[in-house]
């Protein structure tokens, strides 16, 4: 018997909704009677950076994805760790979809709301077993009340349950990046087709490596994937892999007031939530020292460096959760860890001498979601001319300091000397949300 199939596939939209009215178009137009569709989403489908989002705790990517009929959908980090674990317990609570994971486990086992994998039997007969895993960030997934598992010891295990072994074609739903990908294509001659995402690659007229075949869709729904299997007698006889770009499909009347519509939906949603009153509106670097100040109250800490980047706008004098959103989009949370004089003195000198080259670099991932990396700022205390002075004193070479940070200095490949400390990963807050709380109080 003869079967098409056709895949479907969304890669790491991150809440960029802006293309979402072309994505659902294309997905409609793509799913035509003579074809059996499934319909998929990568992860990192959630970015709280949107207001609509934030207000929502991604509930509403939910009913977006709903709305695009999904099949099957995987977590990305931004879903895994960008949420609390409480927020993503119950984020597909109305999901249409299933949702499947396969190295993620907490003290309990596999997650209630996700099954490892999927068993898909076409009207033909043929059986599709849907794998996933996610990328192993082991230091961000266990404070957050995840274990997150090797994803190849995890796949050796799934290849080997006996449903899955059995089944026609193999498909893997990966949020590992590309070099994860090649390596399992190379060293796991049981998977038929890999569908990738989480290092944003694009491949738009896909892979083949090793007897397995590779598609990925890029970022931000600037792409929409689409894979076409060829099936007789439940053998896979061809794959046809196309990445469109949305920038090539018309645009229609009511498009932009759509997305407008989002924004403004979280932004109503999220100027409820009053914070405080402040004197008058603040600048970036007043806005930073009273972010400082809420990261040092945070982690018990009496040092903070910061980027003037990090503030995109400066606090408003009457200050919701939706002034902070524009003021903080960022997808990050806090680190800490212990300095001596001379640690602190180190890490100075790496910042600072790198700051010049930093300063107008247009920062991308690691939870960043401003425009760029901006000048060096400290609190508690100073740095000049290789100097450091605290509490307006030299400082006491023998004591030791808790210094607090973000935590893309130390997911970032610039500062070395962070990288080479023992630090503590501060959950559940977000930066923005540990800035509301401080200043609420």
């Amino acid at each position: 018997m003869i079967e098409n199939v056709r895949i479907l596939h969304l890669n790491d939209l991150h809440s960029h909704f802006e293309h979402y009215p072309k994505v659902k178009r294309f997905f409609e137009q793509e799913s035509d009677e003579e074809r059996e569709i499934v319909r998929l989403d990568l992860g990192d489908n959630v970015d709280k950076s949107h207001p609509l989002t934030a207000a929502t705790s991604g509930r509403a990517n939910v009913d977006l994805m709903n709305d695009l009929r999904l099949d099957f959908a995987t977590i990305g980090n931004n879903e895994g760790i960008g949420l609390s674990k409480a927020e993503i317990s119950s984020l597909y609570d109305e999901a249409d979809f299933k949702v499947l994971i396969g190295n993620l486990k907490d003290e309990n086992g596999q997650p209630s709301w996700a099954t490892p994998y999927h068993i898909y039997r076409t009207a033909g007969g043929t059986t599709v077993a849907f794998l996933a895993y996610t990328f192993p960030y082991y230091l961000t997934y266990q404070p957050n009340g995840w274990q997150v598992e090797d994803p190849i010891e995890s796949l050796k295990r799934d290849l080997s349950r006996e449903e899955v072994a059995s089944a026609d074609v193999i498909v893997l739903m990966s949020h590992l990046g590309l070099p994860y990908d090649e390596r399992i294509a190379r060293e796991f001659d049981q998977v038929d087709l890999i569908i990738g995402s989480h290092t944003h690659h694009l491949l738009e007229e896909g892979a083949y490596l090793e007897g397995t075949y590779l598609a990925a869709a890029g970022r931000y729904g600037e792409h929409v994937g689409q894979i076409d299997l060829s099936l007789c007698d439940g053998q896979l006889t061809d794959v046809r892999i196309f990445a469109q770009a949305i920038s090539q499909l018309g645009s229609q009347a009511g498009d932009e007031k759509w997305v407008e519509d989002r924004l403004e939906q979280g932004r109503q949603l999220l100027a409820k939530d009053s914070i405080c009153h402040l004197p008058s509106s603040l600048g970036v670097e007043e806005s930073a020292d009273l972010m400082m100040t809420a990261m040092k109250h945070y982690a018990d800490a009496s040092l903070s460096i910061v980027n003037s980047g990090l503030v995109v706008k400066g606090f408003a004098q009457d200050l919701t959760m939706a002034d902070l959103q524009e003021s903080l989009p960022h997808q990050m949370r806090l680190i800490s860890l212990e300095v001596s004089h001379d640690e602190l003195l180190a890490i100075c000198q790496e910042i600072f001498a790198k700051e010049p080259l930093l300063k107008q670099q247009k920062i991308r991932g690691m939870g960043f979601r401003g425009k760029q990396f901006g000048n060096v700022l400290t609190s508690g205390f100073t740095y000049k001319n290789g100097k450091i002075v605290y509490n307006k004193k030299v400082i006491n070479k023998s004591d030791c300091y808790r210094l607090v940070l973000v935590d893309q200095y130390y997911f970032a490949p610039y500062f070395e000397r962070i990288k080479d400390k023992e630090v503590k990963l501060l959950f559940p807050e977000l930066l923005r949300e540990v800035v509301a709380n401080d200043l609420g109080q």
